[in-house]
């Protein structure tokens, strides 16, 4: 069974950073927690997410009880050394941090460490590269290429791509389609599912089934609106809700 188990690592009251730091500071954990989730492949009954809040604060190492399925760990952390780093470096170290923290929370909440070490092994072996396939790629109706939606998170955005195959998964074109703000909740609500429409084309959907990216072996995007209440709304005001930069 597929995790529900969410990772979030953000800065507290405490740690005494610009407003406009820790904005930057929290969209660039998610790089890694959001890739450690989609490593993670156990279920975890009675918990669904797990909130490090990091300060500059000296000796806190607390891990609370759960909470409304949550998990509230506080930890104090070298922000000056973080960001005297390039990107790799501060990626490892988000890495490092989430799974101390995770360390000390199985050992007081007797949970087993094991699915989140082989996790943290995963995303080490990926080189900290945020990069997957959505869901699985599959078959187009001529059953002679494989297409599905490949996301890449950065500190910066996240790309949407359509990525084509042969049937055997060898990669044939790589169609990129949309960026959003590089967090899960963005992310997800632009992408909702994909299906091929053509032998050749694959379409990626958002939330609402309104919004419609089309993709073509040929390397060619279009996107298509179909809305579902009122035939006067633009699709310019729609992409604008998803907060998205058409590529």
């Amino acid at each position: 069974m597929k995790s529900i188990l969410y990772i979030e690592v953000v800065t507290i009251q405490f740690s005494k950073l610009d407003k406009e730091i820790q904005q930057k500071f929290n969209t660039e954990t998610n790089v890694i927690s959001s890739l450690f989730d989609y490593c993670f492949n156990k279920h975890i009954i009675g918990l669904v997410k797990i909130r490090i809040e990091l300060s500059r604060k000296k000796n806190i190492n607390n891990v609370f009880p759960i909470r409304d399925k949550i998990c509230h760990i506080e930890k104090t952390f070298d922000f000056d050394n973080y960001f005297a780093q390039n990107k790799l470096e501060r990626r490892k170290i988000i890495l490092e941090t989430m799974y101390e923290s995770i360390k000390d929370m199985c050992q007081k909440l007797n949970y087993d460490l094991e699915p989140f070490t082989i996790a943290y092994e995963k995303v080490k072996d990926l080189d900290y590269i945020n990069k997957f396939v959505y869901k699985k790629l599959t078959f187009s109706r001529n059953r002679k290429n494989k297409a599905g939606i490949e996301i890449e998170t950065n500190e910066d955005a996240a790309t949407i791509s359509v990525l084509f195959t042969d049937r055997n998964e060898k990669p044939m074109q790589k169609v990129e389609i949309l960026k959003t703000l590089p967090h899960d909740m963005f992310i997800y609500r632009a992408v909702h599912k994909g299906k091929w429409i053509s032998p050749n084309e694959y379409q990626v959907s958002d939330r609402s089934g309104q919004v419609n990216f089309i993709a073509d072996l040929l390397g060619e995007s279009t996107i298509k609106y179909v809305p579902k209440n009122s035939a006067e709304e633009k699709l310019k005001e729609a992409v604008n809700e998803l907060n998205l930069q058409i590529v």
